[in-house]
Parts: structure tokens; C-alpha cells; sequence
């Protein structure tokens, strides 16, 4: 599902070496006066789940549930059991003692069920418990699954895919550790490793008769070697994704750490904040989508993958977002090219969105900024790139200031076709002409050039 748009995203792209005649026509772009942008939207804030204090200690040889990978059907039977007799006995969670738990039932050809939470609740593994999705050949599983409830934590231990033991049979990409679904609100991820999943390893997706799902909480959490994700969002209202390390992933499209993408649903107030990302076989973070979108704070590091697909950091032309005080580094180029950021329009419609994409305070080593055919609003201020440039064309209200590159040789700042104001930007530490104005497109590199 969700590799049919990111898919597509390598073609949408140029990087400073291609061409495209819709660029060299600049009787579609256009900008007002004066341009001002308009502010951006206040920081997500994003509500917990409501404390549970009451917890069951789950008595294993009471419901005869084997802590020793035992048989998958039963295991998964008699814990699913437990746990409403927990809430209705009382306790508001259930604690689960070390060991490896063995679930998976198939109840179609399609899907693979697995842990499925009965209300709201605590779920909380000892550090030492692990729950394992057993081999299947279905497309789609849940090993903890959260449907349409409210103020739910699953916390500590481990949730493991079966990855390596799986039947494959095409795509087979909705293989998750934890299914946040069905407009389900107030729900908290924490403390917990979730990998070896055929799709991802957080999957937050709304219902189409109640909406998206609302105030999800990801941190301090390890998410890898997952094939699809780290992390979907697939309608999302008041996320945070926060403290957790999001690394190698690969295996099948999109091959993203943090991807958002909505289709009938909506994504927005989202903030992505002091994670660590590396080794991502596409990238790290992409929105095709989300609006009021925060990503500040990281690390991104390519590692040792020598060739990335689409780049660190992407978005669409859709989005709105802050990307802010983060750590880019960059080896080798992507499939685009070395950048760091890079926006994709993939079309010469006008962007609507009236709100800028702000790129601020942000450290870039080995790779730079790409807005080119971006058609709107933008505010590049305050970065540091060392070893590239910063690239734009068409854009209608641009704000670039108190930038610094750092190159040897070659183009630093490259634009066409570009209204808005610059100000203080240097390269290696001397100042940059760039006289533009609100009122006319300036222009400091040929169009045959690119």
C-alpha cells in the first residue's frame, strides 16, 4: 500500500546535473509582492494515556501458557484470555514475566492474529520477555494489536517478527509489531525493542468510519531490521516519536525510519524529536502528507549504506513542516544526489499550502538542501552545510538567511527563478551576495546549467 507513492518518489526528483524544461518556462511561476509567509503552526503537544496502577501478574502456570516458545495457537489463546479476565477481574494491566511467548493464529488466508488487547490497559513486559510472531505465510499481522481503545501502554521487553523464518509469497509488507488502528486515542509505546517485523514495527493507521487515530506516543524504544518501517503513520492526529534509535531498515518498500502517509485519513501535529536514525535503506524520514509536522533534535547518519534511495530527509509538496537543530551526515550520494533535504513536487501544479517549510539551525555534513520546482514558501536560516550547496528554483517567497557553506570548489548556493530576501549567508566565512527581491525572480545560475 504504501510503497505505491513512495515508490514513485525516485522519478519526481532532479539533482543538479539533470534537466527539465518545465523549469526553463517561467511563465507558470509567479509571486506577490512583498511576499510575507505566513507562521507556522505551535508545537504538538500530545496527551498520555491515563496512569493505570492496578496490575496483574500474570500467573503462568494457572492459564497454562508456556514461557518457552511453546505452541503458538494455545499461547496466543490463553494469554488473549488472561488479559480480559484481568479487566474484568479489576486490574488495569497485565505484567508479563520473562521468557519467550510463541503466538500466531491464522484466521484467513491474509492475516495472522496475534496479541490482541481487550480495553484500556497496561501491557508491560519484563525486560527479559519476549513476544514472537511464529512463522506464517500470511500478508498481514499484528503481534500486539490496538483496535478503536483509549489510554492503552505496552511497554518493556521485546516484540519480534518472524523475518527470517517467514513463508514469503509476494510483497507480504503488513507483518507489524504493534497495530495502533481504529481511531484508537491516548496510547503510549515505550521502553520496548520491536524488530525482525516483515512491515514495521509501529504501524498507526485510522478507520474510515471514525477517523484517525489521535495522541500516540512512541520513546525510548528500539526499532530495526524491520523490512518495511520504523514507524507508519497512516492517519495520525498529535503524534510523538521521541528518544527511540531507528535503524537498518530494509527489505521492501517504502524503507523509511519515520514515513507519513495518510491516504483517505489525516496526519498532523506531529512531533519527531531526539531520535537517532542510521543505516536506513531509504531513508530516515519522509511526509508525503502530514501538516504541522516538528522533526528537530535528531541524528541522521547514513552508516554503511552506499545506496540510499531517496535521502535523509523528504517531503512532499502537500506538507508543512519544521526541521530544526538536527544532525544530517551523509557518505555517499542517494539515487538524487548528496541532500540531505530534498523536496519533491513530482508535478508543475502550484503548491497550495499557504504555510512555509522551515529548515533551520540544522548541521549538514557531506550533503545540502534541495527545493528545486518546490512552487512556495520556504524559510532556510541559520544551517551549517559543509562539503554541498543549497538549491532552489521556483520558489515564490523565500526567507534565506545567516546560512553558512563550507566547500572547496564549485557552486554553493544555486537558485533560479526564485523571489524572497537573503540576507547574511556566507561561504567559507565570507559573505554571499545573493540581491534578491520580493518582487521579481532572481536568478544566479543559467538555465542550461540545469
Amino acid at each position: 500500500m504504501l510503497c505505491a507513492l513512495i515508490g514513485s518518489a525516485c522519478a519526481g526528483a532532479r539533482d543538479e546535473g539533470g534537466t527539465d524544461e518545465a523549469d526553463g518556462q517561467g511563465d507558470e511561476f509567479g509571486g506577490s509582492q512583498e511576499c510575507e509567509p505566513d507562521p507556522r503552526g505551535t508545537e504538538p503537544e500530545v496527551a498520555l494515556p491515563s496512569p493505570h496502577e492496578q496490575l496483574y501478574e500474570l500467573e503462568l502456570d494457572t492459564w497454562g501458557i508456556s514461557n518457552a516458545g511453546g505452541d503458538p495457537v494455545e499461547t496466543r489463546t490463553r494469554m488473549n484470555e488472561a488479559l480480559a479476565w484481568a479487566l474484568d477481574n479489576g486490574f488495569e494491566g497485565v505484567r508479563i514475566p520473562a521468557g519467550t511467548y510463541r503466538v500466531g493464529e491464522k484466521t484467513s488466508d491474509i492475516y495472522t492474529a496475534g496479541i490482541e488487547l481487550p480495553g484500556s490497559m497496561d501491557l508491560i513486559l519484563d525486560p527479559g520477555a519476549t513476544l514472537e510472531m511464529a512463522p506464517n505465510d500470511t500478508w498481514n499481522y499484528c503481534v500486539v494489536a490496538v483496535r478503536g481503545l483509549e489510554d492503552v501502554r505496552i511497554a518493556g521487553g521485546r516484540i519480534v517478527g518472524d523475518r527470517d523464518e517467514h513463508s514469503y509469497g509476494g510483497a507480504d509488507d503488513e507483518g507489524h509489531g504493534v497495530c495502533v488502528e481504529g481511531a484508537s486515542k491516548r496510547v503510549l509505546i515505550e521502553d520496548i525493542e520491536l524488530t525482525k517485523l516483515t512491515g514495521d514495527g509501529v504501524l498507526i493507521v485510522g478507520q474510515s468510519e471514525a477517523g484517525s487515530c489521535e495522541d500516540i506516543t512512541i520513546r525510548n524504544s528500539e526499532l530495526h531490521e524491520n523490512r518495511r518501517q520504523g514507524v507508519s503513520i497512516v492517519g495520525g492526529i498529535r503524534v510523538l516519536i521521541e528518544g527511540n534509535e531507528i535503524h537498518h531498515i530494509h527489505g521492501t518498500a517504502p524503507q523509511f525510519g519515520v514515513d507519513i502517509e495518510s491516504l483517505s485519513f489525516t496526519s498532523k501535529d506531529i512531533m519527531i524529536r531526539d531520535n537517532s536514525f542510521h543505516d536506513n535503506q531509504a531513508g530516515d524520514f519522509v511526509n508525503t502528507d502530514g501538516t504541522n509536522v516538528w522533526f528537530q533534535g535528531n541524528t541522521l547518519d547514513q552508516g554503511d549504506v552506499t545506496d540510499q534511495v531517496d535521502g535523509p530527509i523528504v517531503f512532499w509538496k502537500r506538507t508543512d513542516q519544521t526541521i530544526r537543530d538536527n544532525v544530517v551526515i551523509m557518505h555517499s550520494p542517494t539515487v538524487n544526489g548528496l541532500w540531505g533535504v530534498i523536496g519533491y513536487t513530482n508535478d508543475d501544479e502550484p503548491r497550495a499550502n499557504p504555510v512555509p517549510n522551515y529548515i533551520e539551525d540544522n548541521v549538514f555534513e557531506g550533503g545540502g538542501i534541495h527545493l528545486a520546482r518546490n512552487h512556495g514558501n520556504a524559510v532556510i536560516r541559520a544551517n551549517q552545510i559543509d562539503g554541498w550547496m543549497i538549491l532552489g528554483s521556483r520558489l515564490s517567497c523565500l526567507r534565506l538567511s545567516d546560512n553558512a557553506v563550507n566547500k572547496a570548489e564549485g557552486e554553493s548556493y544555486k537558485f533560479r527563478e526564485v523571489q524572497g530576501v537573503a540576507s547574511g549567508n556566507l561561504l567559507n566565512g565570507a559573505p554571499v551576495a545573493l540581491p534578491m527581491s520580493d518582487d521579481a525572480p532572481f536568478t544566479n545560475s543559467p538555465p542550461h546549467l540545469w
